[in-house]
């Protein structure tokens, strides 16, 4: 027992941290967890830089997605984050940890909660990202990839949490704050590199809520004017989408996907009539009309698509329409959950006719609960917290690449296999907000005649807490490169059949260090630093954050 009366697990005493399979990783505390990450993958993979940066090879082109900004502008340096880093501590309670300290020891090892707000953000807490880092981290942008991207994905989330009952957020300040973003990527990027932004959650008001011609689209309509072609304009208007092409073969779908959430009680499911339905519909309509006219297509959006987070109706149709129209789509990109992984879906296993699916009755042999179950994640695990139920995510993770079957055509070699495939692989990019360290995603891909294929990306990080102990105020923040899939994966493309054989080896295989790998990169290599659980739910100066909507 803990001393606030709760059972604990033992920390595992001795354990072969060199396989870290999921039945131990259930047993584990986080600290032996956490340490499985760190020691069980290989000397290679812990250190390895990839051997060439995307630009060395001229015969690729490149485009790059940002997301989750979650700017605040009440963010202060050296608050509580108690307080959503907005006041000072309750300086009674404060832990005063020197330098000294901090080179002892992993910054969030111990009392975590003690840490002041650092100057470029408050990694592992409920603090939102300081304007000084989103303006640092599009200067790094700017002076690395500004002349070498063709496009921008911008999926959503730029406005802060709702995290402060002390200074609730309103109507004003997100419009605000999406304005500043914009403003900020406007400068950023040239006039001749295109924008495709989409909404987020927390960029509307009431947040998660928005009806049919939501009187907040005409403001972003307006914001968004230079990004939208005139043409979808109306489109946009009605609901909040709209498709934009890109060069000759290239169409970007840009979704609304607060239509789809189960915490938009303002709307229907996508069967009934209402907003969700006819955004499907026109999905289904774009994507053919993709066909007709001889294009690849990008689909984009800020919730991803999974049994937990849409509705039943909207997730099955979601995976019917895609599965439809696999030989125009080339790729899926969101945000909103700010871990770096991807998923996969059989569609076959979602059949819009059935009640249930694969994962929604029966997971692996290991018998977890599914995703779509855990109703006790609760209203404030939105995007979850990075030291509450990680374990169970991963687990779900596994299981789900566990649960797909060998599909008939996987001899098959991209992008033929995507022409009459069931699977649908979504590409979930980590934020900029700093849940565990601030990210900025480069993809790779060709533009051949038949249209895009994705070939590949570079994530990069930015270890803030190190960069600030070891740079003085005012020096450029330089982000690193923290792995390729090409690289490290050794994932030739991201077809959906390439990404399908790399989780079955993951899973399947005689060695558990690639999958040690990827959910190392999976929380932005935090995993090397050990941190508590979040056992401690006091507040130090009477903030109640029951209801809110975590990340």
């Amino acid at each position: 027992m803990n001393e606030r009366g709760k059972t604990t697990r033992p920390l595992v005493a001795s354990a072969d941290f060199t396989k870290c399979n999921s039945a131990s990783v259930q047993r584990m505390h986080h600290y032996a967890w956490q340490g499985c990450l760190r020691l069980g993958t290989s000397p290679s993979l812990q250190h390895k830089q990839p051997q060439k940066d995307l630009d060395d090879d001229q015969k690729y082109r490149y485009f790059i997605q940002i997301t989750d900004f979650h700017v605040d502008l009440n963010y202060k340096q050296g608050t509580s984050v108690k307080t959503a880093c907005h006041r000072s501590p309750n300086m009674n309670k404060l832990q005063e940890i020197s330098n000294n300290d901090l080179q002892q020891e992993p910054f969030f090892a111990t009392k975590r909660k003690h840490h002041p707000a650092g100057r470029l953000g408050a990694p592992f807490e409920k603090c939102d990202t300081p304007l000084e880092l989103a303006q640092q981290t599009l200067d790094w942008v700017a002076r690395n990839w500004k002349d070498k991207v063709d496009f921008v994905i911008w999926t959503g989330d730029n406005s802060r949490h709702d995290w402060d009952r002390k200074e609730s957020r309103r109507r004003n300040h997100i419009l605000k704050l999406n304005k500043l973003v914009t403003d900020m990527m406007a400068e950023t990027f040239d006039n001749d590199i295109p924008i495709i932004p989409c909404l987020g959650n927390n960029d509307v008001y009431p947040h998660n809520r928005i009806v049919d011609h939501d009187d907040i689209l005409p403001f972003f309509a307006n914001l968004w004017e230079d990004y939208i072609p005139p043409s979808e304009r109306n489109h946009f208007l009605q609901g909040g989408y709209f498709v934009k092409d890109i060069g000759k073969n290239l169409r970007i779908i840009s979704l609304n996907t607060m239509y789809f959430i189960k915490k938009n009680k303002s709307v229907n499911s996508c069967r009934k009539n209402g907003p969700a339905r006819d955004h499907m519909q026109w999905f289904d309509e774009a994507l053919k009309q993709a066909k007709i006219d001889k294009k690849r297509v990008f689909i984009m959006g800020h919730v991803p698509p999974s049994p937990r987070d849409y509705r039943g109706t909207c997730f099955r149709q979601y995976l019917d329409i895609t599965s439809n129209h696999n030989h125009v789509i080339a790729g899926h990109f969101f945000g909103h959950l700010n871990m770096d992984h991807f998923l996969l879906y059989d569609s076959q296993q979602y059949s819009i006719n059935k009640k249930s699916s694969k994962l929604a009755t029966a997971t692996s042999t290991r018998r977890r609960k599914p995703l779509s179950t855990l109703s006790d994640f609760g209203e404030d695990d939105d995007e979850f917290h990075v030291s509450r139920n990680i374990e169970r995510y991963v687990d779900w993770l596994r299981d789900m690449y566990e649960s797909i079957e060998v599909p008939k055509d996987t001899q098959k070699t991209p992008p033929d296999q995507e022409d009459d495939s069931n699977l649908v692989a979504i590409h979930v990019s980590p934020s900029i907000l700093p849940v565990y360290y601030p990210t900025v995603r480069i993809y790779r891909y060709t533009d051949s005649l038949q249209g895009p294929t994705l070939l590949g990306y570079n994530q990069y990080y930015a270890n803030i807490t190190r960069w600030e102990q070891d740079h003085l105020p005012g020096e450029p923040l330089e982000y690193e490169l923290e792995y390729t899939t090409e690289n490290d994966y050794d994932l030739q493309d991201l077809s959906a059949s390439s990404l399908f054989k790399f989780a079955k080896y993951m899973i399947e295989g005689e060695s558990d260090t690639m999958w040690n790998s990827y959910t190392r990169n999976m929380f932005i290599r935090t995993q090397n630093e050990t941190f508590p659980i979040d056992d401690d739910d006091d507040d130090d100066d009477g903030d109640d954050d029951d209801d809110d909507d975590g990340y």
